[in-house]
């Protein structure tokens, strides 16, 4: 994610993790982001470790980041 993201955002962001995801994980990453209010898709890359997540309502990146945390993956500074 860049640095220069707002909190609060519509549109597609996306997160670049520290580490390849293992695949049982990135099935867990996506059915559990698209639960959230907002989320219109969520696309990982697990080898390359690039999450793509697209809201068509404002949503705020630190619950995406508390999904992320939950699942074990940790995201770039």
């Amino acid at each position: 994610m860049m640095r220069d993201t707002p909190r609060t955002f519509v549109g597609s962001v996306v997160f670049l993790l520290e580490s390849p995801v293992p695949a049982e994980v990135a099935d867990l990453v996506c059915a559990d982001l698209s639960r959230l209010p907002g989320i219109s898709r969520c696309d990982l890359d697990a080898a390359a470790g690039s999450l793509l997540v697209s809201a068509e309502a404002p949503i705020d990146r630190s619950d995406i980041l508390e999904v992320l945390d939950r699942l074990g993956c940790r995201v770039h500074p």
